[in-house]
């Protein structure tokens, strides 16, 4: 009875994360600009809950609407925007970033990282340093590490030291090593060797986005570490899968679909974690 408990304890996310069938969300049909508008200035978000709903040419009748006094309204519109795309779109997010309101400026980089591109790396680069958003700060560093350019070392470096959010100052030495920059990732292999489990399991989980397979192959030691370490159990009913575990897991992520056997949040036996060593084994 127990082992069927931890059984249902851990498919439990992975149930809960995929949607009926009759939930998948599906193209939505195309509204004229005006009638984007009108649904904004009502505050009706069911319009951004289909794909396709908002066009590019509803744009320049949205812009306007970043200036409305309600909250909801800038935000709605924000999030228009995103739906849309295109130049003067990203303008408009541009903008966006700038509102005195948190949860506006946060869908406004969320929307960016989407759209933006490299002529926005001058912009959005002054705005890691002035922008008043933790939030935003923490989300340009990680988009600027995705652009693959080595120079955006240069300025995630200068902005780090000055940084005051822990959150932020973590992203941007995150994306100064998946664009290569050394010291940050042995910054790492250190957390990566440390003592702590959680600590070993949050240099792992930060393993994908740095996108270094050569880092990957260094957690093959880990393994070995059969303590408990992330917590995926509901909250009143705590259930921790091992370190090595996590290995597995993240080894999946990054790799594809490289094992004989089926990867989830689970604990894996002693002959799949055999197999897990021998991937990382032939990483090096």
């Amino acid at each position: 009875m127990l082992q069927v408990l931890i059984a249902a304890l851990v498919l439990l996310p992975a149930l809960v994360a995929m949607p009926a069938p009759d939930q998948r969300r599906t193209e939505g049909k195309k509204m004229p600009p005006s009638e984007v508008v009108e649904n904004v200035k009502r505050k009706n978000w069911d319009i951004v809950e289909q794909p396709g709903t908002v066009g590019p040419d509803a744009v320049p009748a949205l812009l306007p609407l970043l200036n409305d006094p309600d909250t909801q309204v800038r935000e709605l519109t924000v999030q228009c925007l995103a739906m849309a795309g295109g130049p003067a779109a990203v303008q408009g997010l541009m903008k966006a970033l700038n509102d005195r309101i948190e949860t506006v400026s946060a869908a406004a980089i969320r929307g960016l990282a989407r759209h933006a591109g490299p002529g926005e790396v001058p912009a959005l680069t002054a705005q890691m340093t002035s922008n008043n958003n933790e939030y935003v700060r923490e989300q340009i560093a990680l988009w600027l590490g995705r652009t693959g350019d080595a120079a955006n070392i240069k300025p995630l470096s200068a902005r780090k030291p000055l940084e005051k959010d822990a959150e932020a100052r973590h992203a941007m030495s995150l994306a100064m090593a998946r664009l290569g920059d050394v010291p940050s990732k042995d910054e790492i292999r250190g957390r990566l060797k440390a003592e702590d489990p959680a600590t070993r399991v949050a240099a792992l989980r930060d393993l994908p986005y740095v996108n270094d397979r050569r880092l990957l192959a260094e957690a093959a030691p880990l393994l070995d570490d059969e303590r408990p370490g992330l917590n995926i159990g509901p909250s009143h009913g705590p259930f921790f899968i091992r370190v090595c575990d996590v290995v597995v897991i993240v080894t999946a992520e990054m790799l594809g679909n490289v094992f004989p056997f089926e990867v989830s949040r689970r604990r894996f036996t002693p002959e799949e974690l055999a197999a897990a060593r021998k991937v990382l084994a032939g990483l090096r």
